[in-house]
């Protein structure tokens, strides 16, 4: 007859204090997890991220009335980042120039800042024949304008003016904003109309300014 040394009572203990340590070892694991997903990529992760925003803008001719042409404006600011963004400010400009041909080659045109080649056609200097604007509650307190884009959402803004019949020849979009990322905070902003008419929206939070659409008025 043979006889074991093991003790049944130990190898049991064993077994369970090997099955406590796997199962702290999941839960601690899972803890982390949820802390990484929910917590850092959530919360932490977007704190570190500058907002990233996409414009775009339409202008079409919609009627014409008593020798002008109606002009339907459209302005977008798409949020294609990951984190939200509060609008500070907005200001669009639409500029309006003329189109001189020339039947035999002129030479470059040259300025301070650069060189541009227009073989066969001079263009005139922009005019500003459009503008609005205006301040969010983030800019200003006593503002009654909000805008808040999350990711993957869009402000769509649309507007109708008229331009003198054959005055221009095209006309382009100047788009310029102020946005920033926290809602809690001021961000103390101005509405201006420069010496050239060009609306503008000055702030210290993050800021764009783009030409972002042309309409030809000849075709």
């Amino acid at each position: 007859m043979m006889f074991s040394n093991r003790d049944p009572d130990r190898e049991s203990h064993a077994i369970r204090i090997t099955r406590d340590v796997v199962e702290i070892v999941a839960i601690l694991a899972a803890g982390f997890w949820a802390f990484y997903v929910f917590i850092y990529e959530n919360r932490i992760k977007p704190s570190f991220t500058d907002p990233q925003v996409a414009v775009s803008a339409t202008l079409q001719k919609t009627s014409q009335h008593a020798g002008a042409d109606g002009i339907l404006l459209k302005t977008e600011l798409r949020n294609v980042g990951v984190v939200p963004f509060y609008l500070v400010g907005y200001a669009v400009t639409v500029l309006g120039a003329r189109v001189t041909l020339s039947t035999h080659p002129l030479p470059p045109t040259r300025s301070s800042r650069s060189e541009t080649t227009d073989t066969y056609f001079r263009q005139s200097k922009f005019v500003p024949v459009y503008g609005s604007g205006y301040i969010t509650s983030l800019g200003n307190p006593s503002s009654t304008r909000e805008l808040e884009l999350q990711p993957g959402g869009n402000g769509v803004q649309e507007s109708i003016f008229f331009v003198p019949a054959g005055r221009f020849d095209f006309l382009t979009v100047h788009l310029n904003a102020c946005f920033s990322k926290y809602a809690g905070r001021t961000v103390p902003a101005r509405l201006e109309f420069h010496s050239d008419g060009v609306a503008v929206v000055t702030c210290s939070a993050e800021h764009l300014a783009y030409d972002v659409g042309t309409l030809d008025l000849q075709k």
